[in-house]
């Protein structure tokens, strides 16, 4: 199971299961069942109903048209996924962590001319395959990649299994603790840890000082009590943030 690390612009890092090749190319053998499906409805129409010459040409222009612009107009309403992709539980993400947008809808398109419909998918398949990211030439482009969405919330709920546990009532002390990161939370909690063993304060006290400086705050609390609260307060928020992403990816 291959993962990616996006760091959202609250500077929070979430683990996402990156889409197998094998699920992108069911995804895509759905979406041209449903292209064929609406094309043999579209044809059976044109012959049952019998139209003149202009009609049939508009028709077949209508439905080429639809050929061609399913899958950004699917992305662009859909939340960076087609019906395929809903199916098999994939969507389009960015790798910046912000929401995907119409432009990325479009590159991807504009790329999957070339890399999907004038190679059959080939060189597509070809590329993703070879990216460590999971990444076709229109991702790549776009900054984007596909995610699995069902085993990406299994792995945020594991990692948030591993975090300590706050009330819902909690109330925040400190704001802007997300300008933090998950490596200097974990040198907070490890500080912690070498005074407990050792009676040593000067790491807990280079911690707070590190704390109050990328924060521009200052603190009369003991620095057990400080650092314990950074961290609540970082969970916290981080919650609040990966609810927020959680809900956007539905």
């Amino acid at each position: 199971m291959e993962s990616i690390r996006i760091q959202t612009s609250q500077n929070v890092a979430i683990e996402q299961e990156l889409a197998g090749v094998g699920d992108r190319l069911i995804a895509g053998l759905i979406d041209l069942a449903l292209l064929i499906f609406i094309g043999l409805i579209g044809f059976s129409i044109l012959s049952s109903i019998g139209t003149d010459e202009n009609t049939q040409i508009y028709l077949i222009l209508g439905f080429n048209f639809i050929l061609l612009t399913y899958h950004p107009l699917c992305e662009i309403f859909l939340g960076g996924a087609s019906l395929g992709k809903r199916g098999m539980n994939l969507r389009v993400i960015r790798l910046d962590g912000s929401a995907f947008r119409t432009s990325d809808a479009i590159i991807r398109w504009l790329f999957s001319l070339i890399e999907i419909f004038m190679t059959m998918g080939g060189l597509a398949t070809a590329v993703v395959a070879l990216s460590s990211k999971g990444q076709r030439l229109g991702d790549l482009a776009a900054g984007t990649t596909v995610i699995k969405i069902k085993d990406s919330l299994g792995l945020l709920e594991q990692s948030l299994e591993k975090k300590p546990k706050i009330s819902e009532d909690y109330i925040p002390t400190f704001n802007g603790v997300l300008r933090l990161n998950d490596q200097e939370i974990d040198l907070l909690s490890k500080s912690i840890e070498i005074f407990r063993k050792t009676q040593d304060r000067k790491p807990m006290e280079k911690a707070q000082a590190m704390v109050e400086q990328r924060l521009g705050i200052s603190s009369d609390m003991h620095p057990i009590k400080f650092l314990d609260t950074i961290q609540k307060d970082y969970l916290y928020y981080s919650l609040k943030s990966q609810e927020k992403i959680e809900g956007a990816i539905q």
